[in-house]
């Protein structure tokens, strides 16, 4: 008989008990208008509504139907909905009513929660007889009133609309100003906590506010680092091949590498999948007060032929600079900043002392602190432009992308998912037609900025983010080989086997059951992980063990499901020798 995981057990117990959130809506329109308009409508996609009005409250009760089975609120969150003529291509709009901060059991100080979450996590309602989300429709919107994902060419599913406007509501949202990176009266807000850019290597809140500005229209560089979120990107999106960018990284003599932002330039090729390395080479062209600009001849062509090229910003055009680097036999260009105003993007016209020029290699521009940095450390830096792999359709490396074009859409820009991802997001800044009904990884953005989730259904913890459900800020043993509870089941194994490390539970490993002369080695293991695996071993010495193989010295006799969380799995040895050993090895997903 099979011992299953007590602390799995218990979690499982723990998630039956959650209770999902409860929502109310108020009805802002007034008679014979929005949800009130009296017009005949045939009941349409499970829609049992016979007017327009009676149809979206009927998609109203679905969509808080939706939300509310997943978020765990003890306070009602009460949307206030109206329908009004907004402009062209306009479906909705929604945002939290207010904001608070400081709060009872706010898990960050000093930083902006969207009113419904606050009063979730507070477990009390922090603005009595307030309305907590305002979400207004386009009275004219060409509308799809069906339940259902049958949407006609053409039309929205409403649904979806009220899914996603619901999602900002409960704090899909920036409250920066990306105009010019400014903070909401003074404080970060907790989804803009959680905003990175790749360019910079930096979150948002430590950003100067001219970087949060540039970066709001960095695309692709603008990533959400939630750990939910990333460790679900597997589960929802396709895989992509190829790169998605470039990291240049600087080995000074006798330093370690290091990562220095930049900008590619926007002419000339991109750097090739492979990447580019080779040694920096300082330009010169021999006179000038400046003679690293590179706005004459370089006079030093034979210490830069095959090599990267430094120049400095100033007095002539970037192309031009770039133009006599690639003469002088350069296989890059680094383009480093003459003043303190941070990285910009190179341009230029391709004119070159009043004629026509191709720029055939690729340019980088880079900061004047950093410039300065391998100015002093050369000759001997080392250069390498390191290709990042698109692991996912709408990442970059291995972090969702957030919504960031070169020129701002007030409304959309930050505040939603890139339009790059498949399949198609719910917070994408359009409502695509093969959404299905589903919050997808929307619900675990909101489990990222702290709601509590009754559960996400499908694998998304690393163990990261494990960590901070299982242990808190005073805890001091939370690395994987860490075993706080001292039963002999290190963190990483209890995370792996879905037990509590807090509590000794050392019996609740895999065991072997013997019966008719087979044996058979039993074991729980969490659904939820994205990074670990297993893999059997065996060994006739126990001086040394090889991968055991499936078919021949074993067969998956059985994968039970447990619930959403769980599993039970029974391995069966096949045709074992007189005396063997046997290990269960938890690896990382590759």
């Amino acid at each position: 008989m099979s011992v299953k995981s007590r602390g799995l057990l218990i979690a499982v117990i723990l998630l039956a008990e959650l209770h999902g959130a409860e929502f109310i809506f108020v009805n802002g329109d007034g008679p014979g208008e929005g949800l009130n308009d009296p017009t005949p409508a045939a009941p349409v996609g499970g829609n049992p509504g016979t007017t327009l009005g009676a149809q979206r409250l009927e998609i109203l009760e679905r969509a808080g139907e939706i939300w509310g089975s997943y978020l765990v609120s003890t306070v009602p969150i009460r949307v206030s909905v109206g329908f009004e003529a907004l402009g062209s291509n306009v479906l909705a709009g929604a945002g939290p009513v207010s904001q608070q901060t400081n709060f009872t059991h706010a898990p960050q100080p000093n930083t902006w929660y969207p009113i419904a979450l606050a009063n979730a996590l507070a477990g009390t309602d922090l603005e009595p007889g307030s309305n907590d989300i305002s979400v207004t429709a386009s009275s004219n919107g060409d509308f799809y009133y069906g339940l259902d994902s049958a949407s006609p060419a053409g039309k929205s599913n409403f649904v979806d609309v009220l899914l996603h406007e619901l999602g900002h509501g409960l704090g899909f949202i920036s409250y920066v100003n990306a105009f010019d990176g400014t903070l909401f009266a003074g404080q970060i807000d907790i989804f803009s906590t959680l905003i990175s850019d790749r360019r910079f290597e930096k979150n948002w809140p430590i950003l100067s506010p001219a970087q949060r500005a540039a970066s709001a229209l960095n695309d692709p560089n603008l990533v959400w680092t939630g750990a939910f979120t990333t460790a679900g990107l597997p589960q929802k999106l396709a895989p992509q091949s190829g790169v998605n960018g470039f990291r240049l990284v600087a080995t000074l003599p006798n330093a370690a590498s290091q990562f220095i932002p930049s900008a590619p330039a926007a002419f000339g090729p991109f750097f090739p999948n492979t990447g580019i390395s080779g040694e920096l080479a300082i330009t010169n062209t021999g006179a000038g007060a400046n003679p690293t600009d590179a706005c004459g001849p370089i006079t030093n062509g034979p210490q830069v032929w095959g090599k990267i090229a430094f120049v400095r910003r100033g007095v002539c055009e970037f192309d031009a600079k770039v133009y006599r680097a690639q003469l002088a036999g350069a296989t890059a260009v680094i383009i480093a900043n003459n003043v303190d105003s941070g990285i910009i993007i190179p341009a230029g016209d391709s004119v070159v002392d009043g004629n026509p020029v191709t720029i055939t290699i690729p340019s980088v521009f880079i900061s004047k602190t950093d410039g300065d940095a391998l100015l002093a450390a050369s000759p001997g830096v080392q250069i390498s432009f390191n290709p990042i792999p698109r692991q996912f359709t709408g990442a970059f490396g291995n972090q969702l992308r957030l919504y960031a074009p070169a020129t701002f859409s007030s409304g959309s820009s930050v505040s939603h998912w890139t339009t790059d991802a498949f399949p198609n997001l719910l917070m994408e800044p359009v409502i695509n037609p093969n959404l299905d009904r589903q919050l997808d990884l929307t619900l675990t953005q909101m489990k990222d900025i702290g709601w509590k989730v009754v559960e996400i259904p499908f694998p998304h913890l690393t163990y990261e983010a494990w960590k901070t459900l299982v242990f808190g800020p005073a805890d001091l043993h939370t690395a994987p080989a860490d075993d706080p509870d001292s039963d002999g089941v290190n963190n990483q194994e209890e995370y792996f086997f879905g037990n509590d490390p807090k509590r000794p539970d050392a019996e609740r490993i895999p065991v072997f059951q013997f019966t008719a002369a087979q044996a058979d080695l039993v074991f729980t293991r969490s659904k939820l992980p994205t990074d670990l695996s297993y893999i059997l071993e065996k060994s006739t010495t126990l001086t040394s063990f090889q991968p055991a193989t499936v078919g021949v010295d074993y067969q998956i006799l059985s994968i039970q499901s447990l619930g959403t969380d769980a599993e039970e799995i029974t391995l069966r040895l096949l045709d074992p020798p007189a005396a063997l050993f046997l290990r269960l090895r938890i690896v990382n997903q590759p």
